[in-house]
């Protein structure tokens, strides 16, 4: 794969301020938290020949097809729009089809994958609750011990462009911000800083696919990851059942790839979101994850608005941390309710975890 050029990579010098090379690292840099540096906000593409060229095109028209619906996807019928209704399950009522193992065995993983994107690419709002390991030790998480984890329970309004979030120490809430002193009074810190790419990155989501985007923009951010070969890797889906509600669990490989300027992981989707057009800050992203390693996540999947309900992912650097000791890992709950957080005084410095367990991935042996 050929790179596109511009800023956006490490060790690579631009004419903009905010791009300056990387110090020496012994793994790719990790991004939950990524230093002050922003990418471009308009990036060239790259110069492509006649056969890749075709191929993009292919992809765009197949892109343009999405957009069926779960339940047709897994042979229930209908034309419900991905991403249109709220995640839940179904539990049955009237006039619904109860899903089978049949039904999820007969689904095109890739299909499935591409939908899931576009239904989460979409959506105006994003309510999240995430637990990440990311400046501390990974090695209890991969052993199925207790872990130090952040969490964090955050929203933003792509329309509106707000950002609510709380965590143990610090909120930002209807644009003001506040601290947890160490004594446990809260105290008022001023104004919420700017919403930029960098900020959202711990707060909001999965920190790999935005939200927000119109149809254009997310089938232009799909299509390159298409033609990103062997960045997608669906595995087999299968259908689970949580409290009384279904949901398609389904692994998904984000995979490390050899491009014209060395090995890109989460930097496929930085290019990604170049195709778009949109400004980093004014539609704040910045992917989390190792920008030249694999990232292995875990959807569950409501069946009808194939968005999820819950994810779990690990990012590592298969070549130098096999085992994804020096990795990060991220869990998210995802409340499609259209609203930001509103956390009352006393909640503040008391975020509430993802309800679902954590599954401790293991490098190398999503299933």
């Amino acid at each position: 794969m050929t790179a596109p050029p511009g800023p956006g990579w490490h060790g690579q010098h631009s004419p903009q301020g905010p791009y300056q090379p990387q110090p020496p690292h012994p793994y790719p840099q990790q991004h939950p938290y990524p230093p002050q540096q922003h990418p471009p906000q308009q990036p060239q593409r790259p110069k492509r020949r006649g056969r890749t060229a075709l191929v993009v095109s292919l992809v765009v028209v197949l892109v343009a097809g999405l957009g069926v619906g779960g339940w047709a996807l897994f042979g229930g019928g209908g034309a419900e729009k991905p991403g249109a209704a709220q995640t839940g399950g179904d539990k049955g009522g009237k006039g619904s089809k109860e899903l089978t193992e049949a039904d999820v065995a007969k689904a095109d993983p890739k299909k499935l994958l591409d939908d899931t994107i576009m239904a989460q690419l979409t959506q105006p709002v994003l309510h999240t609750r995430i637990d990440s390991i990311i400046h501390t030790p990974m090695r209890p998480y991969l052993a199925g011990q207790p872990y130090e984890g952040k969490i964090v329970e955050g929203g933003f309004d792509y329309k509106q462009r707000k950002l609510n979030f709380f965590d143990d120490t610090n909120a930002c809430v209807e644009g003001a911000k506040r601290r947890v002193r160490y004594d446990g009074a809260i105290a008022e810190a001023g104004p919420c800083d700017p919403i930029k790419g960098v900020e959202m990155l711990g707060k909001v989501g999965n920190g790999l696919i935005p939200g927000g985007m119109n149809e254009t923009q997310a089938q232009a951010f799909l299509a390159y990851l298409h033609e990103s070969d062997g960045f997608l890797a669906p595995g087999k889906p299968a259908m689970v059942s949580r409290e009384g509600k279904q949901y398609i669990r389904f692994p998904v490989a984000f995979k490390v790839i050899a491009t014209s300027r060395g090995p890109a992981g989460s930097q496929v989707f930085i290019w990604a979101f170049q195709q778009t057009k949109l400004s980093f800050d004014d539609h704040p992203y910045f992917p989390a994850g190792n920008t030249g390693g694999t990232t292995e996540m875990v959807f569950y999947l409501d069946p009808k608005s194939l968005l999820p309900a819950y994810s779990e992912q690990l990012s590592y650097d298969p070549e130098e941390d096999p085992t994804g000791a020096e990795g990060s890992a991220r869990r998210v709950e995802y409340l499609w309710d259209g609203k930001l957080p509103l956390p009352q005084t006393s909640q503040l410095g008391k975020p509430t975890a993802p309800s679902w367990p954590s599954e401790r991935l293991k490098a190398g042996q999503l299933k």
